[in-house]
Parts: C-alpha cells; structure tokens; sequence
C-alpha cells in the first residue's frame, strides 16, 4: 500500500457547527430537509446538499485499504467553497474551513494531507489564506474551481493568487463546479459525463490562451478527470494558436490567443489525475504528458469515481520506475512529503 490520492474529498463534520455559529456574520445559511440532508446558502444563493459521504470516516479509510491508497490529500467540496460571498466573509470562511480540516489532520497524520479552500473570488485575499495554510497549517497547496460564479480566469484580477501560489512553489488543484452549458445538459446524467471535463477543458484552454503562464512560468497546475478533453485534443487548441496569430489576420482577430507558445509548450506547467477508468485511455494520457505529470485520483466518495485507481496504474506496460512515480512520487515531490 503506497499509493497518493490527490483526489479525495472531504468535508468535516463540524463546519455543519461553525457555519451555523458565525452564519449570521459571514452571509450563511444552514438548513435542514426532512431526510436529514444538510444544506448550506451563501448570501442568499442556492441550497447545496452536503453528502453524508463526505465527513464519513470509517467507510473512507476501508475504501483506502482495499484500494491500497496509503496516503490521500483532502480536498474540499467545490459547491461550499463559498464563492458567493465577498469580502471579509469570504477570507472568514475559508478560513474557518481549513481549521477544520486541520483539527481532522491531527487525529489521522499518516494518512491524510490537505490541499487548502482559498477565496479566488478575491485574489489578494485568496492569497493570504493559502500562504497562511501552507505555512501555519501545514497544507500542501490550494484548492480551486474552474470558474468563479462562471468567471474564468482569463483577466489580470487573479494575478495576485497566482503569484502567490508561485511565490510559495505549491501545487493548485482544479476541479469543475458550475459547468458551462449545463442548461441544455439535464438528461442522463451529462452534466457530469461532459459537463465537468468540459469546463475543465474550457478554463485549461482560457488560462494558457490568456498568458496566465507566461506571466507565472513556475505555476503549477493540477486538473482532475484526467485533463478534461484537453490532453487529447491539445493539438486543435496548438493549431487555433498558429491560425489565430497568423500576420495577415490579427487586425480581424482581436481575441486570437495572447500566450507566446503554442498550448503544447505548457504542458510542462499542468499536471493530470487518473482518472479516466481503463488502461487504454491511461496509457495514451501517459505517452502524451509524461509519466511525471500523472497522480493517482480516486474522486472520492463520489459516484463516478474510481476507488481501484491503482490497478489501473500497476496494469500499464511501462517501466517499474514510472509507475511507482504515478502511484507516490510524483505526489511527494509537488506536495513536498
């Protein structure tokens, strides 16, 4: 048992507590259906259940056994990062949040780390709280969705969390919440199937167009559900960035991609989970970014996600040394164990 989950998320069970606590100051409501089912309301916004599954602990360390995950970074549930408040608020919640986490950290040190809920949705602030977590709390990075309130990240107001996040070397972690184009997405399930990848792949196709690493070239990024639709179409978004620049055609083009490089040069900046469930599909995201851009991501307890992610990566034909790099070492060395 020796693999790192960087997928993995967690909510503990007494920010139910804390957020009815100082609800009245930060903008939160906590409400409870007949079932049981908790939900939280940022300053007046939608109701998000919490799943029960998400603060379990029993069934999450049975999971890891018999997954043979030694060793998972807790990620928080993206729909109560709270980007609906602002201000003071937001900064309080937040951190409130990875106090939490933190007190949870204590009782379980060797099996778990935590990736820290940061308020993109105000940079500077955002900032803060994450050099806060790292240096005092002893988290390993932060924790962002793909859009904020459907806000991407293609302008400079965000400069300030990346900078930090370089300035610190820490890993940031992506992962999709309020899917572009869900409206017409409702049937069968496809807000999750297509929607997710599909934003993830959007935000990923916004950031590297937009000049985001060039401005921070040491940024480092990881996205979940295997890059989205990004790794395997990374040559379209290439060919958009040699048409869309041509000479002939910049004066027609005002929004062709800002970046100096074409998308694949930055690769090197990304980094990828695994899960995308077969071999086959594994194999082709490994011989594209590089073995030493993949971790291992389970998504739990989610129901899409994949809790033998490890067979997966032991059932590749590649050496032992790159997978033993996707199962622990790539996760020691950006999460600096």
């Amino acid at each position: 048992m020796r693999a790192i989950d960087i997928h993995h998320h967690y909510v503990p069970e007494q920010i139910i507590g804390e957020a009815k606590r100082h609800g009245k100051a930060l903008g939160i409501e906590v409400s409870e259906d007949n079932d049981g089912t908790v939900r939280f309301s940022f300053n007046g916004g939608p109701k998000y259940p919490l799943l029960q599954g998400l603060s379990d602990v029993e069934p999450r360390l049975e999971m890891m056994e018999k997954g043979r995950i030694a060793l998972a970074a807790l990620d928080p549930s993206t729909q109560l990062l709270g980007y609906q408040l602002k201000g003071e608020q937001a900064e309080g919640w937040c951190r409130i949040y990875n106090e939490c986490v933190k007190e949870f950290l204590k009782k379980y040190p060797d099996r778990f780390t935590a990736m820290a809920a940061v308020p993109i949705q105000e940079p500077e602030r955002a900032g803060r709280v994450l050099e806060r977590a790292v240096t005092e709390l002893d988290f390993r990075g932060a924790y962002i969705a793909t859009n904020v309130n459907h806000s991407y990240y293609d302008s400079t107001d965000f400069d300030p969390f990346w900078a930090k996040a370089q300035e610190l070397d820490v890993l940031v972690v992506m992962h999709p919440d309020n899917p572009a184009g869900t409206e017409l997405m409702g049937s069968f399930g496809l807000r999750l199937v297509c929607g997710n990848p599909a934003d993830t792949t959007l935000s990923l196709g916004i950031l590297i167009y937009s000049g985001v690493f060039d401005r921070f070239p040491n940024l480092k990024l990881c996205t979940f559900h295997g890059g989205g639709f990004f790794p395997y179409h990374v040559s379209r978004f290439d060919r958009e960035f040699l048409t869309g620049r041509q000479a002939a055609r910049r004066a027609d083009r005002p929004n062709a991609p800002r970046c100096s490089s074409p998308p694949s040069a930055y690769l090197k900046n990304l980094y990828f989970d695994t899960l995308v469930y077969d071999v086959d599909t594994l194999d082709y995201l490994k011989r594209r970014v590089g073995s030493e851009h993949l971790l291992v991501g389970t998504d739990y307890p989610y129901v899409l996600g994949d809790w033998m992610a490890v067979d997966k990566v032991e059932a590749l034909d590649c050496s032992e040394t790159e997978k033993k790099a996707i199962l622990e070492g790539n996760a020691r060395r950006l999460l600096k164990l």
